[in-house]
Formats: C-alpha cells, structure tokens, sequence
C-alpha cells in the first residue's frame, strides 16, 4: 500500500548547526531530503508517495538526525558560553587567567561534537538517502507526464480550430458588457462546464455564420466589441502561429484567416479612449470596476 509523504530539505527541518562549521560531507548531508512532519509543501519541498515500509523508515531516520543534530548544537551552545567574559569584575579577572585553557578544553569538546554530527549525518545517510533519489524520480516522471499532457491538450486545442475551419462547431452570445454589447465566441469542444452553456447562447454555427452575425450588429452599432474566450482564444493563437510561422498570434489574425474578414476586436467611441486614460491618470478606473486597459485583455466570465 502506498501512502502519502511530504518533504523537504533536511536543512529545514535543522536549521541549527555548529557556528562557523565550513564541512563539505555535513552540507551534502544537509542538502539531502527528509520527511516534512508539518505537511508545508513549503520551501523546496512537496509531497511523493511512497511504500509504508519506505515512509516509515524514512519518518524514523529523519526523527533520529533532527534529534541528533538539535542535541550537538545544544551542548555546543553550552560549551561556548564559558568563553564570554562574566559580567563580575572579580569573575571576570580569574576567566581572563583560565581563557586560553578554556579555549583549548572548547576546541577538544567541539572537535567531539563535530564527529558526532558527522555520525548523525552519515547515519541518516545509510538510513534515508534514497529519499532524495525518491523525489529526484518522482519529478521526473511527474514533468515527462505534464509535457506529454500539455502536448495532448495542445493537440486537442489546435484540432478544434482546425475543424473550426469548415464546420458548425462555433457558438457564440451577445451581452451588455461595460456600457456596451460584446459578442464573445468560442468553440464548445474546448470550454467544457459542468454548468452548460449561458442562456442568449447559440451554437452549431459555422464560422461564416458567426462572422455573419458580427457583420449585422456592426451595421447596428459600429463599436461592439468582439472577444473570444481565453481557451479559444489561445487555441486559435497556436494554431496561427502553427499555420503561418509567426512569431506571435493573434486571434483576430486567426479569425481573418479562417473566414477571409478581417474584424478589429474592439472599436472606441469618439473620445472615449482619451477620456479613460484621462480617467486613469488621475487615479480612476473608469466606467466599470472590472474594466481593462486598451492594450490588456479583457474578462471573459459569465
């Protein structure tokens, strides 16, 4: 059975180590990882599974070294105290007598103290150092599998506009947006919900027929705005991209290709571009909580 285990490095769960320790075998040890008992997913940390056999060995070795290593660094600390001068004058005197002795009796605790760090380290080592391949495995398989899913929604995306090319498979919706009417566009087949389509929608048309649409509310009023929705909208982008080689698509470079019209997505009133700039210069944020900026985008929620 294979249960859960969250991680980290193991110099974050002992931060605490000898003062002035330069070791290279310790910091190796130290960059190694173990159990994160807290369940952070903090930090350069995250969460694998694994066997009980496995996570329980490596609980117990990561209990152990944090135990160990917070023992050394609490006798180091108490060791080193005899080398600051005391407060009392008198006191002070006889320390001054028996310093350099002091220094040296440290030195021999502290060179004690580092080999049983060493020890502790090394231990957990042997016990638990196949944790990190463990994660180092576990990344890897989990990036190869995110590539080959993202190269499969990519492949979904750029044949959904690819059918989009000849077949009914478009849908669309006019709404009141931002003292204006937008019609937003996109196809079903990459805007999958649970909540199923927005009342006003109708679908099963073929791009021309939308375009046809976008030619008749322009005749209404010219400065509807047009917009297509952000997984539409970014599939019709690599698909152009794909298609002609740019550096950069556009989805209104992509809807010209596909229908042969060319449509601005969105047309300002006169005067109105300057007057929200005006606005915003002067800390507002214009006609509506949400709106945009004139080289942003725009929201596409329901």
């Amino acid at each position: 059975m294979e249960v859960d285990v969250w991680y980290q490095k193991l110099w974050e769960a002992n931060r605490s180590t000898l003062v002035g320790l330069r070791d290279e075998e310790i910091e190796q040890a130290r960059d190694l990882f173990c159990v994160d008992f807290d369940n952070r997913g903090t930090g350069f940390g995250g969460r694998v599974t694994a066997s009980q056999e496995d996570a329980a060995r490596w609980r117990a070795a990561t209990q152990a070294v944090v135990a160990a290593v917070q023992s050394v660094h609490d006798r180091d600390w108490a060791a080193r105290n005899v080398l600051f001068p005391p407060q009392r004058f008198w006191k002070r005197q006889a320390w001054r007598v028996r310093r350099e002795r002091l220094q040296q009796e440290y030195q021999v605790q502290r060179a004690a103290l580092v080999g049983e760090l060493r020890a502790a380290y090394r231990a957990y080592r042997a016990a638990a150092g196949d944790l990190t391949d463990h994660v180092a495995a576990w990344r890897e398989r989990w990036a190869r599998e995110q590539r080959e899913r993202e190269a499969r929604w990519r492949a979904e995306r750029l044949a959904a506009v690819q059918e989009g090319v000849e077949g009914a498979v478009w849908a669309y919706r006019i709404r009141d947006y931002a003292d204006r009417q937008q019609i937003m566009i996109w196809l079903p087949a990459l805007e999958r919900s649970d909540d199923g389509e927005p009342a006003g929608t109708r679908g099963g048309l073929t791009a021309r027929q939308v375009q046809d649409v976008i030619d008749d509310e322009r005749a209404r009023d010219p400065y509807v705005w047009i917009e297509w929705k952000d997984p539409t909208g970014e599939a019709m982008r690599e698909w152009h991209v794909d298609l002609t080689g740019a550096k950069a698509g556009r989805e209104a470079a992509a809807w010209a290709t596909i229908t042969g019209v060319t449509v601005e997505p969105i047309v300002w009133r006169p005067g109105e571009l300057e007057k929200l700039r005006s606005s915003r210069s002067s800390g507002g944020y214009g006609p509506s909580s949400n709106y945009w900026s004139p080289s942003g985008s725009f929201g596409t929620s329901f």
